[in-house]
């Protein structure tokens, strides 16, 4: 969230991805393992930047998206890129929670159910689509006869 805020806060000076991904801005050390994940997470939203604003302008409802706090911003790009393109690395509803959290911290309490309502939106369209879950469920007739055939 930090790299982001820095990208689209700094305009023309704008960082480009080898030094936000160096996390030498940073003041404190950050875990190599960490570091891969977030530079994982850096390079996704900054190469696909448009597309994820995009998805956000959609679902933004008598709002504009230069309104949007760069805060605000920058935790929306972070956890859009992880659940369109980054959709295995965490749970969908961790990489909410975890935005909702930043939200609260730093940006306005208010701004939380914003970023929860967009989120959860950009997550039911990432799993629309796929098969529902219940239709892999055997039905009741189909777990009796697959325990028959056990017990015989």
């Amino acid at each position: 969230m930090q790299a982001l805020f820095q990208f689209d806060m700094r305009h023309d000076a704008a960082p480009d991805l080898k030094q936000l991904t160096s996390f030498n801005w940073m003041d404190y050390s950050v875990p190599e393992e960490e570091q891969i994940f977030a530079a994982e997470i850096i390079q996704m939203a900054l190469e696909n930047l448009a597309a994820i604003d995009e998805l956000i302008v959609e679902r933004l409802v008598g709002w504009e998206f230069s309104r949007i706090s760069p805060v605000s911003r920058a935790i929306l790009r972070t956890a859009v890129a992880q659940l369109v393109y980054l959709p295995q690395a965490a749970d969908a509803v961790v990489v909410i929670d975890e935005a909702i959290l930043l939200a609260k911290q730093y940006d306005a309490v208010e701004t939380a159910g914003f970023v929860n309502g967009l989120l959860d939106d950009v997550r039911r369209l990432q799993t629309e689509g796929t098969t529902d879950k219940r239709e892999t469920i055997p039905k009741a007739a189909q777990k009796i006869k697959i325990k028959k055939k056990l017990q015989n």
